[in-house]
């Protein structure tokens, strides 16, 4: 299993950006899945930056508090 933390409010790597917001890419044998977007589409940029493929995301997990930016831009 592989968990990559795409979002938060803290800075990780110098070549991400930050955010008040979470996202985490799992990847399992099975399944690729996104757990919640962050708030805004630096959470997609990112991941870019990282270089995961969101394209293969087969399942999104949604929490309560998940803001609408992202998840609108993900969609398309």
């Amino acid at each position: 299993m592989r968990i990559v933390n795409l979002i938060e409010n803290t800075e990780g790597r110098a070549v991400c950006a930050c955010a008040h917001g979470l996202s985490f890419y799992v990847e399992t044998e099975k399944h690729k899945l996104l757990v919640d977007l962050g708030p805004s589409d630096e959470t997609l940029k990112n991941a870019q930056k990282l270089g995961i493929d969101l394209s293969q995301v087969d399942t999104v997990i949604l929490s309560l508090r998940s803001q609408g930016t992202a998840m609108v831009r993900f969609g398309k």
